[in-house]
């Protein structure tokens, strides 16, 4: 293959663009869906499957899945609006979404191996018309499936999928390939007793993450977060970070939370201050960012401040790591 320098959209008449649109819609076809070879052939031996309604899925599970799948004389869902990003070359991701009657939007990751171009990860989010109307509301009313969680190695390919949703995200990491997703999740899971690194998740697939940084001499912790670009917009930032403000103040006996945030980032701005920090500086030109010197604005929160009127995510504790 041709030398790649970084990651780049093809256009959809892009030969490899084309080949993995293909593969996509011969995968919605019944007569392929319920052909075990043609399957083996498409999916990777690594495939793993995050499905609509949240559950995870491997290939011998698929596979079975399709293979036993009831004959439906209707049409299936066809592959409108389709994206491609070339990550590397030999891993595409290709993000497209379902009929709008049975709406969902889905993000598949295509790698090439010996066999050619196979389908290592595809995640499914479900979305409802109703909620396309009115899901910046869903949030403020309460009205959500999310919750918190310990983050996992599991995660990885969603996390990945969170970096590659909005070029902001890379202000966060350098996370552009499934192998440096993993290697992020690794250093956030390294040092338990230093790092508390929640997976904002809806319908058990992650969407987001708020995490800690612990400073054990001075029982003091520096916040951050991020959510997929698709997921904004809700409130779920906001009602994550009061959880993990929550969960290091009682669990963790700390006595200081501190964030920043750049003076551009208005959205960052209203999370903290809805979560109770307070403000307490301002570092000027402190970043670098596109040949323009940003401001930074330093928040913090003590457990003596007032409480603030939002509902926390519910945390779930789990076993970390897997």
């Amino acid at each position: 293959m041709s030398e790649f320098s970084g990651p780049e959209d093809l256009s959809t008449d892009h030969r490899l663009a084309q080949v993995v649109i293909d593969g996509e819609r011969q995968l919605l076809l019944p007569a392929v869906r319920r052909d075990r070879q043609a399957l083996l052939r498409l999916l990777h031996a690594d495939f793993e499957e995050v499905g609509a309604s949240g559950r995870c899925y491997s290939r011998a599970q698929i596979i079975e899945q399709l293979c036993n799948e009831p004959v439906v004389e209707s049409t299936r869902d066809e592959v409108h609006d389709p994206r491609v990003r070339r990550l590397s070359d030999s891993l595409l991701m290709l993000r497209w979404r379902t009929k709008p009657e049975n709406l969902s939007q889905r993000t598949s990751l295509w790698v090439h191996s010996a066999q050619g171009w196979q389908l290592l990860f595809h995640q499914g989010t479900g979305q409802s018309a109703s909620s396309q109307i009115s899901g910046r509301r869903l949030g403020a009313a309460g009205q959500t499936t999310a919750s918190l969680r310990p983050l996992r190695l599991a995660d990885a390919p969603q996390v990945l999928a969170a970096f590659l949703s909005s070029p902001d995200m890379a202000r966060q990491g350098e996370v552009s390939t499934l192998a440096e997703a993993e290697a992020y999740v690794r250093m956030l899971l390294e040092f338990p007793a230093r790092q508390v690194p929640l997976a904002v998740v809806e319908n058990s697939a992650l969407v987001g993450l708020v995490c800690g940084t612990i400073d054990e001499a001075n029982l003091s912790a520096w916040v951050w977060y991020w959510l997929h670009a698709e997921h904004r917009g809700r409130g779920l930032s906001s009602r994550a970070l009061a959880a993990l403000s929550a969960e290091l103040f009682s669990s963790y006996r700390l006595q200081r939370l501190e964030l920043g945030l750049r003076v551009n980032n208005p959205a960052s701005k209203i999370v903290a201050e809805r979560c109770g920090f307070i403000l307490e500086g301002r570092e000027r030109g402190k970043f670098l960012i596109n040949g323009q010197r940003i401001d930074v604005l330093n928040y913090a929160r003590l457990p003596t401040d007032p409480i603030p009127p939002i509902s926390p995510l519910e945390f779930r504790a789990e076993a970390a790591g897997g």
